[in-house]
């Protein structure tokens, strides 16, 4: 099921990504509101700009970075359904989920890093001074899936924590309630009547 989900949402960010390069220009920006645009832009780095500029010197080779972060992005990718595929079924909800979202980002971004050599970015968020850096739908589903595993840790944590304490109370077992003495219980016996002097003797 998580391997569905990402692959749906890499058609998704494919397909956005295919719209905006056909209709948009290179740098062009559509105000949406709220501080949201669409601008066309282009991204040899990581996710939002992150490692822009990297190069790796490799004997008298020098590796572009864009290429060293789409082999990342392969790893990462095929890491991901190969551990799916094997432990899928016995993974909860959430956790199926958060990394369903981030297989879709790595594969999503690897596929434009591998095929036009960048990434195309169009999200832009800005308000007076603030200006995030632009980003995509592959970039939203990596965040939104570690935020989502960082939160499926953290509850799987406090279900252990409480399973822990609960068979720690129910392991302890009280005694029955200690019964009242046997002499306690008998009724009181009325005194016998005096004898008369005839049955003395």
């Amino acid at each position: 099921m998580a391997i569905l989900v990402a692959a749906l949402l890499v058609g998704l960010d494919q397909l956005t990504k295919y719209l905006v390069v056909n209709n948009m220009q290179l740098g062009e920006s559509i105000p949406l509101g709220l501080g949201f645009a669409l601008t066309h832009s282009r991204n040899t780095g990581a996710a939002f700009g992150l490692l822009r500029d990297l190069n790796v010197p490799l004997g008298g080779l020098t590796i572009d970075g864009t290429f060293l972060l789409g082999l990342l992005s392969a790893a990462v990718t095929l890491g991901l359904i190969i551990y799916l595929l094997r432990n899928g079924g016995r993974l909860g909800a959430l956790t199926g989920t958060a990394l369903g979202l981030v297989l879709a980002g790595a594969a999503g971004n690897m596929i434009d890093r591998f095929r036009l050599g960048y990434v195309v970015d169009f999200i832009h968020f800005r308000v007076g001074w603030f200006d995030f850096p632009v980003f995509n739908v592959a970039d939203s589903c990596v965040v939104i899936g570690a935020a989502l595993l960082v939160l499926a840790s953290f509850l799987s944590d406090r279900q252990a924590e409480r399973a822990t304490h609960g068979s720690g109370d129910s392991d302890f077992k009280r005694g029955p309630a200690p019964r009242q003495h046997a002499l306690e219980e008998m009724p009181e016996v009325p005194p016998l009547p005096p004898r008369e002097q005839g049955e003395r003797e």
